[in-house]
């Protein structure tokens, strides 16, 4: 009886392993990469209009659908923004380009176009388990 007193404390000592937590869902990162710029030439200041529109345009897309997409977004006089899709490439443009106004600050006095792709990629995370520092 002594015996199984002592393999039941000692049991009860072990040490037990943390709770298993289901894994972190993934985290998507969208990229925007102008191909060809066909509004090179402008000031510096226009130019970094024309990048602020650009960022503005994809600041919405956390994730989309399809994994990648190619378009054509011409600046026009204005402010208003164009867009056309590259068939060889997409055949759509992602809503998340879309959900914003269309317009941009850049002062033209012709419309200059920006071959974009657009690219997600899925990271996945790790969680720490209790007590764990990272």
């Amino acid at each position: 009886m002594r015996k199984l007193a002592f393999l039941v404390s000692l049991a009860a000592c072990t040490p037990t392993t943390a709770p298993a937590f289901p894994p972190a869902p993934p985290a998507h990162l969208v990229t925007a990469t102008i191909l060809l710029n066909h509004c090179a030439n402008l000031d510096p200041a226009s130019a970094k209009l024309t990048q602020a529109a650009m960022s503005q345009l994809v600041d919405a897309c956390s994730s989309f659908s399809g994994g990648g997409a190619r378009f054509t977004a011409t600046l026009l006089p204005g402010g208003a923004i164009q867009f056309e899709p590259r068939t060889d490439h997409s055949e759509s443009i992602p809503i998340c380009v879309l959900s914003h106004p269309l317009m941009h600050k850049v002062h033209l006095k012709t419309a200059c176009g920006l071959d974009v792709q657009l690219e997600e990629t899925s990271i996945s995370l790790q969680k720490s388990t209790p007590g764990e520092h990272k």
